[in-house]
């Protein structure tokens, strides 16, 4: 197959979205390796993840501007960093990025074009053909070994142990919290879940000799797409004898039967544990509609504290995950990686992550509206994003447009968002997501979770919400109903938020539709 032009390679990754199940569950996992498919994958293709060091981010919540947050940082200190983050939310180029830029149309094509064969070649041999979020891992890892990069940030797509972007072996693991969400694969407690995403803590890292000795020079490293290596087991054996380090783990979980799940993990394979709270903390100082203000402080030998540090990411959460991000930077250190206070500084002042509380002003039908766009997908996102839009907004009105993920908990985010919501507008999203190329909840079975005073036979144990109910199931239409509609003042704002697929899909809208006002678009 010879695919050269870019709409064709989106058009064949996409034709892998729904094929491959992910299942977790004690009798599937005595029949099959999840991560063999991926194995075998990476290893016809060179074993690029062996080629640079990484750092591995995963969690329920946060994990997402947590690896941005550690990327920004590595970029603003000099070094060329890799980043893969799922999902994307306007163009799958987001996912692939080298010192925050996106990967170009013509690279991403072409290397779709070098894997083909061997993923062709695949769907002939036993472990099958692989999924679409493997595919696009292993398009990241190529793409970062080709390029040379010093390092890779990574983010977790679910899960931990079994996920494709465990066949990293990283400097620094990073657990950013965890609580209920995909219950319906990772388990439906706390404790199973926990135990799952800590699979990502492993017993050694790779690091390349250059940053042992503290110098990240250039590696050359001359990779053919389908080149073949020694078998994997052998590969790692050699890693772990040439360059092995003792691995860093850094986490910001809570609830005490977590902790311990953590804790027993590393010691059981022997790594290093920092938790926030504990070994490091923060405390904020002043919080507005533009940044947060925060002291950083470390309780280990290091006595480190950082001052009066200014985050453009707004939000309590968004201070805890800044605060794994500088400690793992400074935790790099121990692997050669250095990172002034200085650039510390830069890199959160500057920070900007699309979709996550992101204020946006734009002129349509000759007004100005105000938006805030924001992914908080899961009862525990939703809860710390509701809390900051209370704190920051408390006298304006709010209209929410909202739609979330088939398999998300709808009900637990819509009891926290009828506490703030004026109006409810509820829709759905058509964007195709890693695992299904139809995943947005039906409107119609959204509105079945609230009623209003005055409706007939609400279903027992609904919502009860005295705010105005819209439905409209193109997201578009919804997103052109809160222009539209009567109460909207300069005190008035508009809320979009229940899934980052949903953000994607209206903030494309919105720069189909209107024009961001003099100054631009914040």
């Amino acid at each position: 197959m010879n695919i050269t032009i870019y709409q064709q390679a989106v058009k064949y990754l996409e034709s892998f979205i729904g094929k491959v199940r992910y299942r977790i569950d004690p009798e599937f996992l005595k029949r099959h390796d999840p991560l063999e498919r991926m194995r075998v994958l990476l290893s016809l293709l060179g074993s690029p993840q062996d080629k640079f060091s990484s750092v591995l981010v995963g969690g329920t919540s946060g994990k997402g501007s947590t690896t941005y947050l550690i990327s920004h940082i590595l970029v603003s200190s000099g070094y060329k960093t890799g980043l893969t983050i799922s999902p994307h939310l306007q163009k799958i180029n987001e996912r692939l990025q080298i010192n925050g830029k996106s990967i170009s149309n013509e690279k991403f094509t072409e290397i779709v074009g070098s894997i083909v064969d061997t993923i062709e070649l695949m769907k002939g041999m036993s472990v099958g053909a692989p999924s679409y979020f493997e595919i696009l891992i292993a398009m990241a890892f190529l793409y970062f070994a080709q390029n040379q990069v010093d390092i890779a940030v990574v983010e977790v797509g679910m899960g931990g142990e079994y996920d494709a972007t465990n066949t990293l072996y990283p400097l620094v693991a990073v657990l950013t919290n965890v609580s209920l969400d995909h219950t319906n694969v990772l388990g439906g407690t706390v404790q199973k879940i926990a135990k799952t995403k800590t699979g990502i803590i492993k017993g050694f890292s790779s690091c390349h000799p250059e940053f042992i000795s503290g110098s990240p020079a250039r590696r050359q490293v001359f990779l053919q797409p389908n080149e073949m290596v020694k078998p994997r087991q052998t590969r790692l054996k050699q890693v772990q004898h040439d360059n092995r380090q003792k691995p860093i783990v850094i986490t910001g979980v809570k609830q005490p039967s977590v902790v311990k799940i953590v804790e027993d993990r590393c010691k059981e394979v022997g790594t290093e544990l920092y938790r926030l709270r504990k070994d490091f903390n923060f405390e904020i100082k002043k919080e507005s509609r533009e940044r947060t203000v925060f002291d950083l402080t470390t309780f280990d030998d290091r006595q480190k504290k950082l001052n009066g540090l200014i985050l453009s990411l707004l939000g309590k959460h968004q201070v805890e995950n800044a605060s794994l991000a500088i400690e793992t930077v400074l935790q790099l250190e121990q692997f050669g990686f250095k990172v002034s206070e200085e650039h510390i500084r830069k890199a959160l002042k500057t920070a900007f992550f699309h979709g996550r509380f992101e204020l946006a002003k734009f002129i349509i039908h000759n007004s100005e509206f105000r938006l805030i766009l924001d992914g908080a997908h899961n009862p525990t996102k939703m809860r710390a994003f509701l809390s900051t839009l209370k704190k920051l907004y408390r006298k304006q009105k709010k209209i929410f447009v909202v739609g979330f993920k088939f398999d998300k908990d709808v009900k637990k985010m819509l009891k926290q968002i009828v506490q703030v919501a004026d109006t409810l507008i509820i829709t759905k999203f058509r964007a195709k997501t890693d695992m299904s190329v139809s995943a947005s909840t039906k409107a119609e079975s959204i509105k079945y979770h609230v009623f209003r005073p005055k409706d007939d036979q609400p279903l027992a144990e609904s919502i009860k919400y005295k705010g105005r109910i819209i439905v409209e199931k193109d997201s578009k239409k919804a997103l052109d109903k809160a222009f539209t509609i009567e109460q909207y003042s300069n005190s008035t704002i508009i809320v979009v938020t229940g899934s980052l697929y949903l953000v994607g899909e209206i903030r494309q809208h919105l720069f189909e539709i209107a024009s961001p006002p003099a100054g631009g678009s914040q």
